[in-house]
């Protein structure tokens, strides 16, 4: 498998206005590389008892991972629900689910 997907991971920041409202606002985006791959069954079931429904994951670099809570693949923004850390050490695994109505 090789990483020829490309994904925006998306950095956002809270932010107040002068009479308290907050809002959150993208702050920058960011081009990685990843291979991309389905959801392992026992991943799924887990996430469907805890009222979250994930739909695909994506393999990155370690390196290129800073905590988003977001990214953008194929004009859908996806959420970043959980990552994994696979047996291999430069890699790491984001379980994402898609935020409907929110296609960019």
């Amino acid at each position: 498998m090789e990483y020829s997907e490309i994904i925006y991971l998306i950095t956002n920041a809270n932010s107040e206005d002068e009479i308290g409202n907050i809002s959150s606002s993208q702050i920058s985006s960011k081009k990685v590389y990843a291979k991309k791959q389905s959801i392992r069954t026992n991943e799924f079931y887990n996430a469907i008892e805890n009222g979250i429904t994930p739909s695909i994951e994506f393999v990155i670099k370690r390196l290129n991972y800073s905590g988003e809570t977001e990214l953008k693949w194929n004009n859908g923004i996806y959420s970043i629900i959980r990552t994994v850390d696979p047996k291999n050490k430069f890699d790491i695994v984001l379980i994402c689910s898609q935020k409907i109505g929110n296609n960019a």
